[in-house]
Order: C-alpha cells, then structure tokens, then sequence
C-alpha cells in the first residue's frame, strides 16, 4: 500500500507541476470588505504561515487591501476568522535611516501605531508573498512546514540595514508578561541567532498559550539594541538573555549592506521549545541563501495537492479558472498539522490544530477533503479522537492549543460520521470516536466549549429549553442559541446513528435515529411569515412558545430575525437569542437528513418549492455564513434540479468574483470558497452523510485522483456551453442514471459520469420520486423503521401570526404548546428514556400543533 501511494503521488506531482493550477491562484482575493483571507505564503495545512500585518480594524488574518499601512510581518496567522485578530506573532520590520534618524537604534519607533509604514501593491502566489515598502525596502518571504525565509532588499544607497522584532507583538497586542528572548552569534549561518517565546490569548478561546520562535540574520549585527517599554539597552554580539514583562518588547539590529544590500533570515517555529524551533528551521532551510529554490518547492508542493483535480478548461473563462483554483487552494490553508509538536501530552498519533470552527467546516470542507485528499482527511479524525482521549471531549473549535468558544452543536459527530460512511479508516480508531460521540450526547458538558448543554432537559421534554444552562448560569442577558443547537443536535444524533449502524449496534442506530426526529418538536406549525406557515421557534420549559422581547416586536415572533433584512448582527456569539448567526427562515431548512418530512411539514412540493424563491426573492437568504449553503440545493429534494441551476448560478454570480472583495464574507477557514469549488465541480455534499447532490458543472470534463485508493473519478459535461447548461440526461458508467444525487462510492471508487447537456429545463432528468435524494421517512439511510413525524392534534391557546407580503408581521402568538393531555398533566413532548421505535414516541409525545398543510 505505501508504494502505491507513493507511486501515485509522484505521479500526482510529475502531472500537477505539467498542469500548474498554481498560476491561477491569486491569494488576493477576499482580502478586503470583511473576507479575512490569508494571503500570505504557506504550505497545505502548513504550521507557519508568513505575510505583512495591516494596520487595520480588519486584520484578523494579517493583510488587508485597504490601504493601510503595515506594522510588521509575521510567521503565524489563520485563515478567515470571524472573531478577534489571530496570532501574528513575532513580527518583522524593515527600518532605515528615515525612521531611525540617521541610523539611531534609540530613536526607531517600536510602538506599532508609530512605526507602521505604508506600502505599494503586494504580490502572492502559492508558498510566496512580496510587499515594496515606501521607505525602499522589499520584503519577501517563503516557506516550509514550520520554517518562514525571508529576504529583506535595501535601497542601494542606504548605509543601513536596520530590522526590528517584536517579540510581544501578535494582531490582538495580548501579551500576557511572560515572554523570553536571547542573542547569540551562529557559526553555522556566519549571522545571528536570536531565540524567544511570548504568552498570549487565542483569538476564539479560552485560556492562554505560549509559542516559540528562533530566529537567525545571514549576517552579524554591527549595532544592536534590546527594548522594553521604551526603554532601551544595548546588546553585544557575544550573549543576551532576558526574561520579558512589559510590553512592547523587542530587538532592533543594524547591518551592514555589503554589496547585495539584502538581508535574509529564517525564522523557525514550534509550539514547545525554541530548542525544536531551531531544529526545525536548520533542518528545513540549511541554506539561508536559497531562497528561489524554497519558493519553487513551495509551488510545486501546492500544485501536488492541487493537481488531484483535473480540469479541461476548453471555452472557460480565465475568470472562472481563477475563482475556483483560487478557492480550492483556500480549502486547504486550515487546519494546521503540528504533528510532532504537540507540548500538551504524548502520543503516537497526528496532531492537528486550528479548527476555526467544525460548525464552519463540517458541512464543506472536510467532504471536500473526502474526494480529494482522504488521506489527510484521516489523519484529522485521528487527531480529533486523541484529543477526545487526552482531554475527554471532540473539540468543535480549537485553536492555539486551546479550546474554542462552541457555535452551535457537537459538529465534530457529523464531522466523524461523514468520513466514516464514506470509508475512511487508515489508522482510525474508530471504536474510540463512537465512545466520544456517545459521550458528547449522553454527558453534560461545558456548552460554551466542549460537549453539548440542556442533555437532561432535552431526554424530558425532546427539545432544549430557552434558558437551560445546567449547573453554571451565565448572566441573565445572555441567551442559550436552543433552538439552532437543538436542530444541530439533532442532526449530530444523526450522525451518531449512522456510525452506530455500521459499528453493528443496532440499539444505539435505533435511539438516535429517533431522537433526530427532536428538530419537529420546535416545528410551530402556526406561525405565519410573508404568506408561508410553519417555522422553528424556540420554546420555554413549560411548553410555551418563546418571544424574545428585546428582537420579537409587539409581542410576535420574527421568523426573519437575523436574516440580512431585519436584526441581522444580533445573533452572534455573546450578543443574539435563541438562533446563531441564521434566523429561523433560514434554520427552518436544516433537516439534511429527512427533507422528505419537511416538504410534507411545510405544505408539500410546491409550497416548498414556492417558499425556497421567497427566502431568496425577499432577502431572507444570508450567504456570508454557511447555514446559507445547503438551501441553495434544496430543490434537488423535490424533484426540480433544474432550478438548483439557476439558483447556484445566480448566487455565484451576486456573491463571487475575482477581486479584492469578492467572497460574502469571512472566508472561515476556506469554507466560503469550498461553496464555490463544489458548485463549479457541480455537485455539492450533504456534510455527515454520503449524499452529493448534482448540479451542473462549470467545466466540461473533471477528474478527480484518489489518494488513498488510486481510484479516478471523471464527470463530463457533454455540450456544455453558458446556454447549454441544464442535465438533459446522464450516465454512470454508460449505464443510464437518472437520480439528482450520487453517493461517495462514485469517488472512492472511480468510474465515469457522462451528463447530456441542453439549454432547456428537463421534465424528465431527476424529477420523479426515485430520483430524489435519501430521507429517513422514505426509508433512506437503511433505517426501515424511521416514518414522518405526525403531530397529535389537541387544544392550543396560540393564535396564528399573520404577515404581509414584504415580510413585516402582525397578529400575535403565544401562550402554551398544544397537544395531547397539556402541560397540566405533566406530559410533555417526546423524550428518550427507552430505545422504542419513532411511531410509537410519536403517539406517547407532545408534539407542536397541526400543520396548515
């Protein structure tokens, strides 16, 4: 198996260098208007990742085409965060005798508000990032795994060739007064040595986390300074050790120009030592002067993981080459593999950081790593089970060594699942990642940053109540996302029931499967919003409908509330209700795993199909967070794939382009682009399942490699044009195939799809009932027990709301849920004390109200 693997990647590289996609890629795009793209260089997945830090409100990644000027250029930085300035640790700077009066190392300015220096056009490709300064010098750096190289050129008439290092310097300025650096001559490198470390906060957790760095000049410093809180002293060339507490703090140093006027340093990191920072950096980069040559490694690694897809670009565009080589190349910036450099326990398995976060990812990029780089793909679940081993939980974020502040549920379940249905298992324990599924929806844990909330709760009344906080209440102004986290947890059920039923454990695939059924339990089938009846709504313990008073105005629940047309920056972590980041228009979509029940719960076929252009037509929609990916799909599940055309077409084109702002916002960890690749491939995956479903491609032939199984998928679009755009028939293997959907055995496998394109919608292709994609209702997913959930009629108090056609609301709601015997009679709405099928927790529950079907 290795040497196949290694046959088929040396294969991968001789046909990707040939094919270059890298010369597409602009790292550019979506570094300004809120993208928070890292444009800098970087390996796949690598552990450094070095570019130019603006002086910006919107540097959470580093760079920002804004104009603003630039107060450093650091070796660590993360991809598309949408909360606080990331790493950005140890920053370079480039002075001269301009700054510096006449070469004064007391008088540079080391406080970055003043030594921020403006800057012309950067330029970035794979592994690689230049930026000319207007004080005359360019900066460049490449890389390698853990080691950043830089190449500092001065203006031929300067005398001086002045750098600063800031080593309390990060984005977030969250130096917490701990922090070391010494200066020594290095014999080997004919220069300088400087080594350190700094304690400071991740940008999305808790706690705090130390970093390392070792630095080495190709030169000795003629004159040097070290500096704490504007107090200088000077440094000899022989030792220097400090131990650092004041902030900023840093060295400045002075070279003589030679005759090259150019300066390079490397610049090592680690997450344990400085010792292994040194070693990676002399083991990486021996030769300080061989910048090119890492550049082209660099490029030629990106073209290997890139080269895995194939495309005949024959009457594309370079505009569309560009938007999806470029978002593809994104896809696989985060997460970080410090394998091997792992300060927080020992083990022999991978250890991978930066997930920014799984509720981001899940649904895009780890499905994109199934098709493309499995193998990789692997080694992440390896690495998320030994976290659960070494600190008791699946992260759902966690970066900087550190837990992540949760989003929503335990997505690191779904996460699991869809690599497990799709066959990954190359060294996976997967025994031990089902005990951790099992755990995170048996056992209470910290909801803010591991495991789920409101587990006791939600087994009494099959729902998690607004203001459940279990043992630890927060303050009473903040809310508990219930309603998004309990759709989330149901779908994370999902996920545990289909490993479940492959692990051969048929009462736990039986009790969560039910229990993924929970989602209809906030079904209000009387709410009422611009002419369409039936939404989520968060409810009290008591069975009541919850109204936010602070968002619901004049007492009416606000289906739009948090869509991009009304209150659209309350719900965000900290500060929003009972959704996240999404309103109820749009949560009220996300039954990925029985959409069958849903078309029926929201009136059938054409009501749903109705209501899908209404979402879009009025605005409810939000494209800039991932909740808004899958509806673009969804009429793929009511027999109207031609309409899904239309609807990725258009919200590429409103959404995506190839300039400097052009994503719908922060890029999370390469998710936003992840949108845009599998839409131009033309299918897109169902994260935690094994469904793809199939739109139409942008290119006329794809190839996708196997790395894991040498298998090679092909999709061919015969006809396609801008006109020809719709399936008129398709083919598997030259065997007819008429489904809307495709499973993953067609990528693990290999084999040919061949799709007949025409310019008319199809009546025929991928409409009919058989051709939909699975539900569990319809018996998909193997679960032969699992029907529509169907509400028990009885007496309600809750009037239904009423709206106008633009959206606005009226009429009122309230009062307590319907059903059954009442609140009265302590009954309260399906729980899972038992393993019994979902009929017979049907007929036992209090379910929400009648459908106005």
């Amino acid at each position: 198996m290795r040497s196949r693997a290694l046959v088929l990647s040396a294969a991968l590289a001789t046909l990707c260098t040939a094919q270059d996609p890298a010369q597409f890629v602009n790292p550019l795009i979506g570094t300004k208007y809120g993208g928070h793209v890292f444009s800098g260089a970087t390996l796949p997945w690598g552990s450094v990742k070095a570019v130019a830090d603006s002086a910006s409100n919107d540097a959470q990644a580093g760079y920002v085409s804004d104009g603003s000027p630039i107060h450093g250029i650091s070796s660590l930085h993360d991809d598309g965060t949408g909360g606080g300035y990331s790493l950005g640790n140890f920053p370079f700077l480039p002075l001269t005798s301009t700054e510096c009066a006449g070469n004064d190392l007391t008088k540079c300015p080391v406080v970055r508000t003043s030594r921020a220096i403006d800057h012309g056009d950067p330029t970035a490709s794979p592994g690689y990032f230049s930026i000319p300064l207007n004080n005359g010098v360019t900066a460049e750096v490449t890389v390698t795994q853990h080691t950043a190289l830089y190449r500092f050129t001065y203006q031929a008439s300067a005398d001086q060739m002045l750098l600063l290092l800031e080593v309390t310097g990060d984005l977030g300025q969250s130096f917490q007064g701990s922090g070391k650096v010494s200066v020594a001559p290095n014999p080997t490198t004919k220069g300088t040595r400087i080594t350190g470390s700094g304690d400071f906060i991740p940008s999305f957790g808790q706690s705090k986390y130390s970093v390392y760095f070792c630095a080495d000049t190709s030169d000795v410093f003629t004159q040097g300074k070290y500096y704490e809180s504007l107090q200088f002293t000077d440094l000899n060339q022989t030792a220097f050790e400090k131990d650092i507490l004041l902030s900023p703090a840093g060295v400045l140093m002075g070279f003589s120009p030679g005759t090259a006027h150019t300066l390079e340093v490397r610049m090592g990191i680690s997450w344990t030592s400085a010792e292994k920072a040194c070693a990676y950096a002399e083991q990486e980069i021996p030769d300080l002067s061989a910048f090119d040559a890492i550049h082209t490694a660099a490029r030629a690694k990106w073209n290997s993981i890139l080269g895995t897809v194939e495309i005949d670009a024959t009457g594309v565009s370079t505009d569309t080459q560009q938007l999806f080589w470029t978002s593809l190349y994104r896809t696989y910036i985060s997460p970080t593999n410090i394998t091997g450099d792992n300060p927080l326990w020992t083990s022999s398995e991978p250890y991978w950081d930066s997930f920014y976060c799984i509720w981001d990812t899940f649904r895009v990029i780890h499905p994109l790593y199934a098709i493309t780089a499995p193998t990789a793909q692997a080694e992440i679940i390896r690495a998320l089970i030994d976290v659960y081993r070494n600190t008791g939980w699946l992260p759902d974020c966690r970066m900087s060594l550190d837990k992540g502040f949760i989003q929503g549920g335990s997505n690191a379940d779904s996460l699991l699942a869809d690599s497990y249905v799709k066959g990954i298992s190359a060294g996976i324990d997967w025994q031990t990642g089902f005990e951790a599924m099992l755990k995170d929806a048996h056992e209470e844990g910290d909801w803010q940053v591991q495991g789920r909330g409101g587990i006791a709760s939600r087994d009494k009344y099959g729902y998690v109540p607004v203001g459940d906080y279990a043992d630890d209440p927060p303050s009473a102004a903040d809310h508990t996302r219930s309603a998004s986290r309990l759709l989330e947890y149901a779908y994370n059920d999902f996920g545990i029931a289909l490993v479940a039923q492959g692990l051969n454990s048929p009462g736990n695939a039986s009790h969560f499967f039910n229990k993924s059924a929970d989602w209809f339990n906030l079904w209000n089938g009387n709410t009422s919003h611009a002419n369409f009846t039936g939404f989520i709504q968060p409810r009290n313990a008591d069975g009541s409908w919850f109204l936010d008073p602070r968002f619901d105005e004049g007492g009416v629940f606000r289906p739009d509330h948090c869509s991009p047309v009304y209150g659209h920056l309350d719900c965000f972590l900290g500060g929003g209700g009972e959704f996240y980041e999404a309103s109820s228009w749009e949560y009220s979509w996300f039954v990925p795993h029985d959409m069958a029940s849903l078309v029926q719960a929201m009136g059938g076929a054409d009501t749903f199909s109705a209501r899908l252009d209404k979402f879009f037509a009025a605005g409810f929609h939000d494209m800039g967070d991932e909740p808004g990916f899958l509806p673009t799909y969804l009429y793929n599940y009511i027999g109207q794939p031609a309409k899904t055309v239309d609807r990725v077409d258009s919200v590429l084109a409103q959404y995506y382009n190839t300039s400097l702002n052009g994503l719908p916002g922060n890029d999370d960890s390469g998710a936003m682009g992840a949108y845009a690749v599998w839409s131009q491939l033309g299918f897109f995956p169902v994260g935690g399942q094994d469904t793809y479903l199939l739109n139409r491609p942008y290119f006329p032939k794809i190839t996708i490699h196997n790395d894991a199984t040498g298998a090679v998928a092909t999709i061919i679009a015969s006809g396609l044009s801008d006109t020809n755009k719709y399936i008129q028939s398709a083919t598997l293997d030259g065997q007819p195939y008429t489904k809307n959907w495709i499973s993953h055995q067609f990528f693990s496998k290999g084999g040919t799809l061949t799709l007949t394109m025409g310019s008319s919608k199809s009546s025929s292709w991928g409409t009919k009932d058989a051709d939909l994609p699975m539900s569990l209702s319809t018996k998909g997913f193997g679960c032969d027990d699992c029907k529509s959930p169907t509400p028990v009629r009885g007496p309600t108090t809750i009037a239904s709301n009423s709206t106008d056609d633009d959206g606005g609301s009226g009429g009122g709601s309230g009062g307590s849920s319907g059903g059954g015997s009442g609140r009265n009679s302590g009954t309260r709405s399906r729980g899972h004390g038992s393993l019994t099928t979902l009929p017979s927790l049907i007929a036992l529950s209090l379910v929400l109200l009648s459908f106005a079907l």
